[in-house]
């Protein structure tokens, strides 16, 4: 048995620990995973056994960066958990102690996304770039819609843009204008892109038919760039592309200086899931790589499923490159059975020869497990029939079929399948709330994880109620909006009337009526301790007037309790100094993560997640997995109208050229259809990827549900699906043999 850090290792997983021991701290460890290699295992591997080696490190003087908040709170507790392994296991009392120091000195490492690694550098040094100490990274999106509403208005009445809104021309309503401009705005800004260079690049473009078009959307791109900058200028703030690129500016100006006060608070910078950065965070380590001791990437091209939102999959291998070394390989698959991973391997091996990506090959490790179950790895079910119900009622179907199987877990005795054991995976939110209403029909509970939604939770949305109608008393409208739910659960016998605006029934009510006199006081006391106490006090005492965790508790909402408590810790979190953080400026930034949407991950539980079948995106699923994942709506078309582009940016390596567009058959140029193939290939590469991703969540089993006709349509055709994916290697999966595969194909169609 190898082990590392007190972690047992397979050979590959102990020879990353080993390079990173050994290496130069001026060359990087590159290292190419795969789908449940155990990438997290090993970099908490890594991390222990350095401190064990190492008298001079202690677990505070490492940065680890991660992808996600979800994958932040998994990293923590990953290590909380092998620490405390670590305590229990220690021979003698010096090494107990050495041990439990790491785990007190825990939360002072930095455990987080790189946004977040990015705004503490700007905190700390920004006044280069004039961020200063004070200012806060929003997802500016309020903003945004302000400058881009100043935008529109202006380019209406303004002769080198009006012809734009001519509805003979380009039939577009003002809301489809905003929507337009929006998203080639964050398009070219997620490309890591400024709008001042796309816009003078496509001034610089040739004289065709569409060029005045280009240009005019160009200086309306502009106009918005130039309000934008203005509004965020006046208010201090920045948003996650100004905190990515201006901290990159600010070390590379200042090198020396920044990467030597890295050094004294860090020695080890661990990137995860570096496929899906873009070169901007690429050059951030890199500026940085020389002052740390070592600096660890790990990444998956197969699974680099954010190029919409600016990533770029190969900064892995070009990082690679740019050392003169090759990524280590990470590929021993520990996920899947020995039997899944062989469809598995059979599926991905016929995409092998569409998909470059995919000739990486992942293996099988020898203590694979062999489940003693009925339950086939791999099925394939198609349709007679055609619509959403079909496809629902077929998928439920499927789930009432695994719930009378019995499952063979690792190194557990075979038990019935439960509802939590099936993860049913979308390629969008919108595809869900068909499936949710019958599902409930059905008697089968359903928990819906779309990643990021704690600013939307119920719980969340009374809280801020709640915020509102303490700051603004005595209005009556917040009043009203928080009486009835938990945080206020009493109804008030009137309603809102006003005769006047000095009426104040509700606030009148509330301070006469003896009934309430608790959350009269508590609100009262909030209120009058706002200028001394900080806001997670405060919070707190709001959580104890209105009795709200009592509420929550008597509902069996565990859930509920630990996302108010998760807020507490947000409000400490969003400023380094929280003296500096006053209510007002935390309601206002509260709102803003409501109303512009910001991803949060809820609070993690543990053992108290419900048994219920769990709705998920692939993206929102992206490194979690389940023992059974069901796929329906295979054959989905994916170029749909939806995904056809009406715009490009176009760069490259050998092009810089600008925007081409397509506005109603407005403003192509002679190259869009050269620049429509690129992004079909494109296109269907990454939904290779994705799909890659969704199979290989799966644990113990993974069905797909399609219909529709049983040949594959011509290879990526305007009809292709992930249905054609399977059907071109479905006479390889059927030579497996039925316990591996089993391929549901009515007679009627087979054709």
């Amino acid at each position: 048995m190898i082990k590392r850090g007190g972690i047992s290792l397979s050979q590959e997983q102990a020879n990353i620990v080993d390079h990173v021991l050994a290496t130069s701290f001026t060359i990087p460890t590159v290292v190419s995973a795969g789908a449940g290699s155990g990438k997290t295992r090993t970099m908490v591997a890594t991390v222990l056994e350095i401190i064990k080696l190492r008298d001079d490190v202690n677990i505070d003087d490492f940065a680890l960066i991660t992808f996600t908040n979800k994958a932040t709170d998994e990293m923590r507790s990953r290590l909380e958990e092998e620490l405390d392994e670590l305590i229990k296991e220690s021979v003698d009392k010096v090494e107990q102690d050495m041990w439990f120091e790491q785990k007190e000195r825990l939360a002072n490492a930095f455990i987080g996304t790189i946004h977040r690694f990015c705004s503490m550098i700007l905190r700390q040094h920004g006044y280069d770039e004039h961020v200063s100490h004070e200012t806060e990274m929003i997802m500016a999106k309020g903003y945004f819609i302000q400058a881009t509403k100043i935008a529109l208005n202006t380019s209406v009445a303004d002769p080198e843009t009006q012809f734009l809104f001519n509805d003979t021309l380009i039939p577009w309503a003002p809301f489809q204008w905003d929507q337009f401009l929006t998203k080639l705005y964050e398009h070219i800004r997620n490309n890591g892109r400024s709008i001042e260079h796309v816009v003078q690049r496509t001034f610089d473009q040739q004289v065709d038919e569409g060029l005045k078009y280009r240009r005019a959307v160009a200086i309306m791109l502009q106009r918005i760039e130039e309000n934008y900058s203005r509004i965020k200028l006046e208010r201090g703030g920045q948003d996650s592309h100004d905190l990515l690129q201006k901290c990159a500016n600010l070390i590379e100006k200042n090198e020396k200086h920044i990467g030597k006060a890295m050094q004294r608070r860090y020695k080890y910078l661990f990137v995860d899931e570096f496929q899906d950065t873009d070169r901007t965070q690429k050059q951030i380590i890199k500026l940085l790589l020389e002052y740390m001791n070592h600096v660890l990437v790990v990444g998956d091209r197969k699974q680099a499923i954010y190029g919409w939102r600016g990533s770029d999959v190969s900064v892995l291998w070009e990082l690679a490159n740019d050392y003169k070394i090759e990524p280590m390989p990470l590929l021993a698959s520990r996920r899947p059975t020995r039997n899944l991973f062989r469809a598995q391997e059979v599926l991905f091996s016929g995409m092998s020869n569409r998909y470059e990506f995919l000739k990486e090959e992942l293996t099988i490790p020898v203590d694979a497990h062999d489940p003693q179950d009925e339950i086939i790895p791999m099925e394939y079910i198609h349709l007679t029939e055609r619509g959403s119900e079909a496809y629902i009622l077929k998928t439920i179907e499927k789930v009432r079929e695994y719930l009378n199987q019995e499952i063979h877990r690792p190194k557990k005795a075979a038990r019935s399948v439960r509802f939590g054991d099936i993860c049913i995976l979308f390629r969008t939110n919108r595809q869900m709330a068909e499936y949710e209403v019958l599902f409930k029909e059905a008697d089968i509970p359903v928990v819906t994880d779309i990643g990021g939604g704690f600013f939307q939770k119920p719980e969340i949305l009374y809280c801020y109620y709640m915020l509102n109608a303490i700051l603004s008393y005595p209005n009556d409208t917040t009043i009203d909006l928080v009486m009835g739910t938990p945080f206020f659960p009493v109804k008030a016998p009137i309603t809102i009337h006003r005769t006047d605006h000095s009426s104040t029934q509700l606030a009148t009510w509330l301070k006469n009526e003896q009934s309430v006199k608790r959350w009269y006081d508590g609100m009262m006391e909030v209120r009058k301790s706002i200028k001394s106490d900080l806001v997670p006090q405060l919070l707190t005492k709001i959580y104890e007037f209105s009795g709200v965790r009592e509420w929550y508790a008597q509902q069996g909402d565990i859930k509920a309790i630990a996302n108010l408590e998760k807020l507490v810790a947000w409000s400490r979190d969003i400023f380094d100094n929280a003296e500096a953080l006053t209510m007002q400026s935390f309601f206002e930034r509260f709102q803003r993560a409501i109303l512009s949407g910001e991803k949060m991950d809820e609070a993690d539980v543990g053992e108290d997640e419900p048994n219920a079948v769990v709705f998920s995106t692939v993206h929102s699923s992206k490194g979690l997995e389940y023992p059974i994942i069901i796929i329906p709506n295979l054959d989905r078309p994916l170029l749909n109208d939806y995904k056809i582009p009406n715009f490009f940016d176009i760069v490259s390596k050998v092009e810089d050229w600008g925007l081409d567009l397509n506005l109603n058959g407005f403003g192509r140029s002679p190259r869009f259809d050269e620049w429509m193939e690129k992004y079909r290939k494109n296109l269907f590469e990454e939904e290779a990827r994705v799909f890659y991703v969704a199979v290989t969540r799966a644990q113990h089993a993974v069905c797909f549900i399609a219909s529709g006709k049983v040949q594959p349509v011509p290879l990526h055709s305007e009809k292709w699906s992930w249905k054609d994916e399977v059907l071109l290697g479905l006479r390889s999966l059927v030579e497996l043999g039925e316990q591996y595969v089993k391929i549901d194909i009515p007679r009627t169609i087979r054709g």
